[in-house]
C-alpha cells in the first residue's frame, strides 16, 4: 500500500474515519498504539492510527467491508445512549465513544485518536455483551445449597477483581444452567472444563460454587 507522510484534514466524513479505523484493525489484527522497538526486527508495524492516516489521505483504499464493519461499529456505540436512559452508568470512555459515534463530521486529533482504538474494544465489548446473554438465557439451578457437584461446562466469561485478587469464572453446562466461582489463575472463555465444588447460593442468573477444583478437558 502506498505510503502518505501528510495528516488528513480534520473535516472528515466520519464513515470514512470509522472505515479507516476497521482497515487498520483488519492488517494489524489488534490495536497498536505504539509501534514495538525491536532493533532486530526486518519488519516496523505501524500504529493503528498512523495506517488510519494512510487510509484518510487516500479514501478510495477503504474497502466497502471496512466501511459497513466501521458503522456496524459505530452503530453500537450510538446504542449506549439506550444504555442512559436506562439509568446505566457509562464509564468515561464509553461515554466519550458515544459522543464522537453520534457525530457525522469528525474534526480533531483526539477523535481520531478515539476512534483508532474502537474496533479493536468493539470485539472484548461485544463478546461480554454476548456471554452476559448466554447467561440470562440460562434456565434454572444446580444442586442445593451445601451439596458437592462435578460439572462439565463451558467458560463464557472469566474476569479479574483487583478487590479480591481472583479471577471470577462463569461457565454453562450443556443442560443451560449457569454457574460462577472465583479461581486463583484466569481459564481462558471457550475452554471446557470440569468442576468440582461446593454449591454456595443460588443467585439469580447462577449457582455459585466455593472450593473449587478445575479440571481442563
Amino acid at each position: 500500500m502506498a505510503r502518505y507522510n501528510r495528516q488528513p484534514a480534520l473535516n472528515l466524513n466520519a464513515t470514512d474515519v470509522w472505515g479507516a479505523a476497521c482497515a487498520a484493525q483488519r492488517i494489524n489484527g489488534a490495536y497498536i498504539k505504539v509501534s514495538p522497538a525491536d532493533e532486530n526486527s526486518e519488519y516496523i508495524t505501524e500504529t493503528n492510527r498512523a495506517i488510519m492516516n494512510n487510509f484518510l489521505a487516500n479514501t478510495d483504499l477503504i474497502t466497502d467491508s471496512d466501511r459497513e464493519q466501521g458503522e456496524l461499529i459505530r452503530t453500537y456505540y450510538k446504542g449506549f445512549t439506550f444504555k442512559i436512559l436506562q439509568g446505566i452508568r457509562l464509564s468515561d470512555f464509553d461515554n466519550t465513544a458515544m459522543l464522537i459515534a453520534n457525530r457525522d463530521v469528525i474534526d480533531s486529533n483526539y477523535d481520531i485518536a478515539v476512534i483508532a482504538s474502537l474496533p479493536s474494544c468493539y470485539v472484548r465489548a461485544k463478546s461480554y455483551d454476548d456471554a452476559n446473554a448466554r447467561v440470562r438465557d440460562a434456565n434454572g439451578h444446580i444442586g442445593s445449597v451445601g451439596s458437592k457437584v462435578t460439572l462439565d461446562i463451558e467458560v463464557v466469561k472469566c474476569t479479574y477483581s483487583q478487590n479480591y485478587n481472583v479471577f471470577f469464572v462463569t461457565g454453562l453446562t450443556n443442560d443451560n444452567k449457569a454457574v460462577f466461582f472465583s479461581y486463583r489463575e484466569r481459564v481462558e472463555r471457550g475452554n471446557n472444563i470440569t468442576v468440582t465444588g461446593k454449591v454456595k447460593a443460588h443467585r439469580d442468573d447462577a449457582t455459585q460454587l466455593s472450593h473449587t477444583k478445575v479440571n481442563h478437558v
